[in-house]
């Protein structure tokens, strides 16, 4: 299972490194470093090699990717730039990647371009983003997909321990989870 940490919008550089403990005694495989404060940040190569020597993975997203072009980082695409996964792994055939969709039928398609796993949300509704509109999946299609692709499909939205423990019990095979109120809390602040 992956553990993917995703940072908070509202995380600086020091909030990040002052969690990096916390990260570890949760178990986290990944961090997806998805504040644009952290992103914009001239230390932003030094944070993600920091992150890689501590044993985590490594997620940005596709822009600043470009700017790295690090095979050791995964290059994450939003829904809205799904259109240029072909385009960039023609470019970088090597690249590990991973994309966040809203839905089976995408996941599915993500996957089988070669996507190293795909985020799908809402699982439930979540916790971080108070005016959310998207409704939950349907768990039962979404457990189809994951006994298809297992590990490979992230479950995000609403998602903290005690859920994943619900998941488990529902799902045949194993997948993966991420979160931010998981391991930052601050319900309601993203």
């Amino acid at each position: 299972m992956k553990i993917i940490a995703i940072t908070p919008d509202y995380f600086k550089v020091d909030d990040l490194i002052d969690s990096i403990r916390l990260l570890e005694e949760k178990g986290a495989s990944h961090v997806y470093v998805r504040s644009p404060f952290i992103l914009s940040s001239p230390e932003l190569r030094e944070i993600c090699e920091n992150l890689k020597e501590l044993g985590f993975r490594v997620i940005i997203p596709l822009k600043q990717w470009l700017k790295f072009e690090d095979k050791a980082i995964i290059c994450h695409f939003k829904e809205i730039d799904l259109n240029k996964i072909d385009d960039i792994t023609s470019l970088f055939p090597d690249i590990s990647f991973s994309a966040s969709v809203h839905s089976v039928e995408n996941a599915e398609k993500i996957i089988n371009k070669g996507a190293e796993f795909v985020f799908i949300s809402p699982i439930f509704k979540p916790f971080s983003k108070k005016d959310y509109s998207l409704q939950p999946l349907d768990l039962d299609i979404v457990s189809n997909l994951v006994d298809k692709f297992g590990e490979r499909v992230v479950l995000l939205g609403g998602i903290d321990f005690e859920r994943v423990k619900q998941l488990k019990l529902k799902m045949k095979n194993n997948f993966s989870i991420a979160g931010i109120t998981m391991f930052f809390g601050g319900r309601g602040k993203s």
